[in-house]
């Protein structure tokens, strides 16, 4: 799905870092075992038409502020943690959908009841679910993973809000809430962790077209035969756990910007009745067109799709931050 014009309003445009708390927030981050990696460059410049031709009313990337941001997709193994604190809270119906525990995670019993298991050898698979459901899962590690149902229900997102109004568009708040320690990555965010560099054109910095740091589409192929995505390869090859190609990576050090699964984005879409996503999928065909940075798809938020998780940057003198910063200082780990 395309589209010929745009009116993103990013953090900047809203003056949202005055209300987000980044310092008095970081504090209280936590990693939770998750492969975090650094964005910095703060105050990076937006996207030029030349670098996004198919959609060059696009301005975005932009960011005013360091935060974090997956190496890899949410698992399904992470994503079962989730799927057992919540289920009781779930409507009944949806216990069992895909768009509640994914594809990988198999229940027994009725809805009732649900006898909830991992399928064996799925454990580090790219995982799928709802975005409103992701936003339930960052709700509740802003809250420390606190068993009550209070805790999914706010902090970075409030849940009270999810519905859509007469004319098709999402009453769902538009974007996290000042102070969120864990959030859905915004377009800016993503754009900017996918194909941000600082070093392209010397010092000058540049967006490159696709997330593996070039600007020719990643090779489809399996890692062992030498490929860079298991996107648009055949349906007989197997899945792949997240992280099986760490030659193809952005400038920031992430990894399957390309395969996997499509990724849920916090932005929504310029009418207002969906979520965008970005990125190809296994045994997706058109890989080399999805994976572009100006190509962008806009999905039901019911609909479920891979997630990545964002976060403020934990704040001096912590061992996490310690991590952070090695990470920063070895992303440049790319071919060219």
């Amino acid at each position: 799905m395309e589209y010929s014009t745009i009116n993103i309003l990013t953090a900047r445009s809203l003056g949202f870092l005055a209300g987000l708390g980044l310092a008095a927030s970081a504090a209280g981050a936590q990693t939770y075992g998750f492969d975090w990696a650094a964005v910095g460059d703060p105050g990076n410049r937006d996207t030029l038409p030349d670098e996004v031709p198919a959609w060059p009313d696009l301005e975005t990337g932009g960011v005013d502020y360091e935060y974090r941001i997956m190496r890899t997709e949410v698992t399904v193994e992470q994503h079962f943690e989730f799927v057992q604190a919540y289920w009781q809270y779930a409507p009944p119906e949806v216990r069992r959908s895909s768009s509640f525990k994914g594809r990988w995670i198999g229940t027994r019993g009725g809805n009732d009841d649900p006898q909830y298991y991992l399928v064996p050898g799925t454990e580090n698979l790219p995982t799928e679910m709802s975005w409103r459901y992701g936003a339930r899962f960052v709700n509740w590690l802003h809250n420390g993973k606190a068993s009550e149902q209070w805790a999914f229900e706010d902090g970075a997102y409030d849940t009270s809000t999810f519905g859509m109004s007469e004319d098709w568009t999402l009453t769902d708040q538009a974007e996290r809430s000042p102070g969120a320690k864990f959030w859905i990555p915004s377009m800016d965010e993503y754009v900017k962790g996918m194909f941000w560099d600082p070093e392209k054109n010397g010092t000058e910095g540049g967006y490159w077209a696709y997330p593996h740091s070039k600007d020719v589409p990643p090779i489809p192929g399996m890692p062992w035969n030498g490929g860079e995505t298991n996107a648009g390869i055949d349906w007989d090859e197997p899945y792949l756990d997240v992280g099986s190609y760490p030659w193809a990576t952005s400038p920031w050090g992430l990894l399957d910007g390309s395969g996997g699964v499509r990724e849920w984005i916090e932005t929504l879409s310029p009418d207002g009745g969906s979520r965008l996503g970005h990125g190809s999928f296994q045994y997706d065909g058109l890989y080399d067109i999805w994976d572009r940075i100006d190509e962008w798809d806009a999905s039901n938020p019911d609909f479920p799709k891979g997630l990545r998780l964002a976060s403020v940057v934990p704040s001096p003198g912590t061992t996490v931050v310690l991590v952070i910063a090695l990470s920063y200082a070895s992303r440049r780990r790319r071919q060219k």
